[in-house]
């Protein structure tokens, strides 16, 4: 399972990092979607059911970064929790895939081992989030709409329309 990865860092002064990575099926979509705004970040695995088919399509997220605890489904809305949608071999190889995107990826503002990126970011005047890119990673970024985005080669734009467009952004939040 290759994941398809897409990171957007907002360039405005109180802007945002938004991370997604993804492994489809023949019909389903899953993946882990992580957004940062300041200091704040928050994250949830997903399950997008039927999104290529014909059919319905349902987004069901976990309601805190953990694929093994409660879910609830996010599109069509309905607030109740639920137990995970995913079979567990999906649910071990997205948790895997999370740990190394994050590693490979990222860097949190308040890791004691963080000390050199923030001291990049100072010298380049980036603002500091609670989700940042690793510095040796923003020469991957391309500047669209004004913002810098990467995504890996064959990564499908209608999955990140999907989210952006029922993903609950800023309801949920919590420290890392």
């Amino acid at each position: 399972m290759q994941p398809k990865i897409h990171i957007h860092c907002s360039t405005e002064n109180l802007g945002f990092v938004s991370a997604l990575f993804y492994i489809g099926s023949d019909i389903d979509v899953y993946g882990w979607y992580g957004e940062a705004k300041g200091h704040r970040f928050a994250a949830s695995f997903f399950m997008i059911e039927n999104f290529y088919t014909m059919r319905p399509t349902m987004l069901y997220r976990s309601v805190e970064d953990d694929v093994y605890g409660p879910w609830i489904i996010e599109a069509p809305a309905n607030g109740n929790e639920i137990r995970c949608p995913l079979p567990e071999p999906v649910r071990h190889e997205l948790e895997r895939i999370q740990s190394r995107f994050i590693e490979e990826w990222f860097f949190f503002e308040n890791d004691p081992s963080a000390a050199a990126g923030l001291e990049t970011y100072r010298k380049l005047r980036m603002s500091v989030h609670a989700l940042n890119v690793k510095p040796h990673k923003l020469k991957r970024f391309g500047i669209k709409r004004g913002n810098w985005e990467h995504s890996t080669v064959g990564s499908d734009p209608n999955v990140v329309d999907f989210l952006e467009k029922f993903w609950p952004h800023g309801e949920k939040e919590m420290v890392r």
